[in-house]
């Protein structure tokens, strides 16, 4: 399961992780986890972002691997990297912070470095 887009099914919020568990040996730790910025793309992008690594970082073998041409390989980076920079952002309006803490975007913790 990707938990960078985990919705609550009752409320459509994004869900916080909360419990980590060993498949060895079963021992769990509970707590308030984050997501890293990749984890928290949607599964196209971390696809495209995992083939670009691959590749090199030649949008040329990028381009190969999807199928597509190259105006349409860059186009698909660029959205990536904004998508990145969407994640990796700090919020400099107190406002804008508190919004996204209402909306569920944010978990408090994240909110309060934000400030």
């Amino acid at each position: 399961m990707d938990i960078g887009e985990v919705r609550c099914p009752s409320c459509k919020k994004l869900m916080t992780p909360a419990k980590l568990t060993c498949t060895e040996c079963a021992i769990s730790v509970t707590g308030s986890f984050t997501a890293s910025p990749l984890a928290q793309l949607p599964p196209e992008d971390q696809a495209i972002a995992m083939a670009f690594i691959r590749s090199y970082g030649s949008i040329k073998q990028l381009q190969d691997i999807l199928g597509v041409s190259y105006p349409t390989a860059r186009a698909r980076l660029d959205r990536l990297v904004n998508s990145l920079n969407r994640t990796m952002e700090a919020d400099v309006n107190p406002d804008q912070t508190l919004n996204r803490l209402a909306k569920g975007e944010i978990s408090f913790d994240e909110a309060l470095r934000s400030l």
